[in-house]
């Protein structure tokens, strides 16, 4: 059955007066939604700063091709520049975890779809970019890099079985390169707390580490999760707080339903928002589209 309308997502933004501002402290400062483009909506927001400037690197879902692109548009406290693509592939890409390491950028995407997990090195930033290598033959799911005393865990979740997120799983790299599992995968089961929702940050001498609270639907509710302990052979965790939809302060009064990302850069935050049946013509010629070329094949 064709649907006329479809949820989407789109992302928001706060400048605070200090870094130490954050939805941990319940901060009232309002978040600003951002302007989609007619025929990409955003998602997965990560923030990264270079040369001065300041990106927003995002999911663009494409309505025509009915698929995740990876983008990224220019922001500052005065506006935003306009939606970029920057990667496409065969399969949906999401969660462009992006990262800086011995002087070069790489973006971890969530490629699950090509039951591979891949890394994207920076060839002229921001706008070009090539893979560079596949770091593991598996499903896995919005994986977070966490460097932490010289070693690189990947905070992901295998995902055994279509649209079930309630596994967290952990895996490192050796001296070597090589990409490890740890032994007691999965780390725990729990739909309310497993799937990351960005990056670890500090705050008051913690790791924290974000995750969706999928226990009802997908997206639905924001978790900040205090890492108690992390080794190549266990993980343990807190979560401190929730956050739903209700508990964002906007600059508009449109109807979100979920919140399923959250990244923080000094003064900066991010999140995405969810839109219920929301229409655009392009969804339905995409959709039409599609299915007539399955039938070709």
């Amino acid at each position: 059955m064709l649907r006329i309308k479809v949820p989407e997502w789109c992302c928001a933004i706060r400048f605070n007066d200090s870094d130490e501002t954050s939805l941990l402290n319940n901060s009232e400062n309002k978040f600003y939604v951002l302007k989609d483009s007619y025929r990409y909506w955003t998602a997965d927001p990560f923030l990264f700063k270079k040369d001065g400037k300041c990106y927003l690197f995002f999911e663009m879902f494409d309505r025509l091709k009915r698929k995740g692109l990876l983008g990224y548009r220019e922001i500052s406290n005065k506006g935003v520049g306009k939606l970029n693509v920057i990667y496409e592939c065969d399969c949906h890409l999401s969660y462009p975890y992006i990262y800086e390491k011995n002087g070069n950028v790489y973006i971890i995407p969530e490629s699950s779809d090509s039951r591979t997990l891949f890394r994207l090195k920076c060839v002229k930033f921001p706008d070009v970019w090539e893979k560079e290598t596949v770091l593991a033959n598996d499903r896995l799911v919005d994986t977070t890099l966490f460097q932490f005393d010289d070693v690189d865990y990947y905070l992901s979740e295998r995902v055994c079985q279509d649209y079930v997120f309630d596994r967290f799983d952990l895996f490192y790299t050796d001296e070597s390169g090589q990409f490890l599992e740890c032994k007691n995968n999965p780390i725990k089961v729990d739909a309310n707390t497993s799937r990351c929702a960005g990056k670890v940050f500090s705050y008051k001498g913690n790791f924290i580490r974000p995750s969706q609270n999928c226990g009802k639907f997908y997206g639905e509710k924001l978790n900040f999760n205090k890492i108690v302990e992390i080794s190549k052979e266990s993980y343990k965790e807190e979560c401190i707080k929730t956050v739903s939809v209700n508990d964002i302060n906007l600059n508009c009064k449109k109807n979100f339903i979920g919140i399923h990302t959250y990244n923080r850069l000094d003064n900066i935050e991010v999140i995405d928002l969810k839109i219920p049946n929301s229409f655009n013509l392009l969804n339905i010629v995409g959709a039409v589209a599609k299915r007539l070329f399955r039938k070709q094949r």
